[in-house]
């Protein structure tokens, strides 16, 4: 089997531990599984606990689909007899803080941060976040009220240009 074109990239991201990498590719190149297989890379090495570790992405489903990846991987490392005993001492403690990882929206990350400081965020702590089929609605209302007013400003812009 040939070898994809950027593995020496793929290999650097989960090696290189000690610097951040800023990775852009298209739709199934493998961009879960690199970020999935870094995370595990910092839990074997004992760089980074599982609770300190942060994934966000975009979808509900595709955090849920992450969080999925990195449990399976941890567990398949913890069996794996090529992983150093002193590696799986990291990867059970992982496995058994699991629910202390946030693997989340960018929606879900945000309302965290917002809910440990409410104060200097000026909010009400109770405050609650949209749902996705909401948030696409109200997108959709102020997009509406968005259009509706520059229609209104455009018309008064030429009424103001037609009197001239």
């Amino acid at each position: 089997m040939k070898k994809p074109a950027d593995e020496t990239i793929r290999k650097r991201i989960v090696e290189e531990l000690d610097i951040s990498f800023f990775v852009e590719a298209g739709a199934g190149s493998g961009k879960t599984k690199s970020l999935v297989d870094r995370m595990v890379s910092l839990i074997r090495k004992g760089i980074a606990g599982i609770e300190n570790i942060s994934a966000v992405t975009f979808t509900r489903k595709a955090a849920a689909e992450m969080r999925e990846r990195v449990q399976i991987e941890l567990e398949r490392r913890l069996y794996d007899k090529n992983v150093p005993e002193h590696e799986k001492t990291h990867i059970r403690t992982a496995l058994s803080n699991l629910e202390r990882s946030f693997i989340g929206t960018i929606h879900s990350f945000c309302a965290k941060l917002l809910r440990e400081r409410p104060v200097e965020a000026d909010l009400d702590p109770d405050f609650e976040e949209i749902e996705e089929d909401e948030d696409i609605i109200h997108a959709e209302q102020i997009w509406e009220e968005f259009i509706e007013k520059q229609s209104y400003v455009n018309n008064k812009a030429f009424e103001i240009m037609h009197d001239f």
